[in-house]
């Protein structure tokens, strides 16, 4: 089975190539970054783009027949829109334009490819549920998330016009080792400083999900296949407390704190975020990393590597 990877040299994309390049299946993979000759092959690519989502760089693609396209690619998180102040046009051209592009040439293709497309749970914005299910009405506060609905509007619309088979999978808060961005690495790196102030006020929940347990997932739906259009979330169904999360990587590095925090308002960052998970359970998957455990591990890695 042949797929191909958007996004192939950040987090996400380069776990689901090692994990699926394991396993048997021929990872093909495009994105930005700073690759140089065949360093892509240890993560487990067959053939990797270093480059942008592009016609130019998609046509070098034109003569495979993909089975399935993980569209890992697009901006950070929410946090990283709000803090960093990105424009919403260059989110824009990070969340949409790239998957616009992708499904404008594969929608050429008589064999079309099934469609991942990584969206995010805080398309739900504040929400009252203590979990929050697929039918929810979005409610986007971030440039982030909002791109990500308009993602999610692009990829219905080439379902109904080009039949394409598409997934939507709205993932919680990807953690693990070799992330160098989002909540737990910037707690690490400002804890590690001697900096103790925060975005937000410590008191938001959020569910957290190994890289690991992600990328089970998605090899469990290729595995099981599906038509359509769908929506899933994706997480472990369970909410940490921001504060709570400060305060334990505080005592892993043996720090005493007292944390400052930069509150927005509940406008711009939602106070809970926990998926409900009962329909993605359903492709045979569920999560298995303890919270603490992976975050043990992730702790060690960006101490020592």
């Amino acid at each position: 089975m042949k797929i191909l990877i958007t996004g192939s040299q950040g987090f996400l994309g380069r776990n689901l190539s090692q994990k699926l390049s394991r396993e048997g299946f021929i990872c093909y993979g495009i994105g930005r970054g700073n690759w140089k000759n065949k360093n892509y092959k240890k993560w487990g690519y067959f053939k990797n783009i270093n480059g942008t989502i592009s016609y130019k760089n998609l046509k070098k693609f034109e003569k495979i027949n993909f089975d399935y396209i993980l569209h890992c690619a697009g901006g950070v998180s929410p946090n990283a829109s709000l803090v960093k102040s990105i424009p919403f046009n260059k989110d824009y051209e990070k969340n949409v334009i790239s998957i616009l592009t992708v499904l404008e040439f594969f929608s050429k293709k008589k064999r079309k490819p099934k469609i991942i497309f990584i969206s995010t749970v805080s398309v739900y914005g504040n929400s009252k549920l203590k979990k929050i299910k697929e039918e929810t009405n979005l409610n986007p506060v971030s440039n982030y998330s909002i791109n990500k609905v308009i993602g999610e509007k692009v990829c219905r619309k080439f379902y109904q016009d080009n039949k394409f088979d598409i997934l939507i999978l709205r993932g919680s808060s990807l953690y693990g080792p070799g992330l160098k961005r989002q909540i737990i690495y910037d707690v690490c790196s400002k804890i590690q400083k001697r900096k103790f102030f925060f975005f937000g006020s410590g008191n938001e929940i959020r569910d957290f999900i190994h890289v690991s347990d992600f990328s089970n997932l998605i090899r469990c739906i290729i595995n099981k296949g599906f038509k359509g259009y769908l929506v899933l979330n994706a997480g472990t169904g369970k909410g940490m407390k921001i504060s709570k999360v400060i305060y334990y990587i505080g005592k892993k590095f043996k720090v005493k704190i007292k944390p400052k925090f930069n509150y927005f308002g509940k406008e711009v960052n939602p106070t809970s975020l926990i998926p409900d998970i009962k329909k993605v359970k359903k492709f045979n998957w569920s999560p298995k990393i303890n919270f603490y455990e992976g975050l043990d591990e992730y702790i060690k890695w960006f101490k020592y590597g």
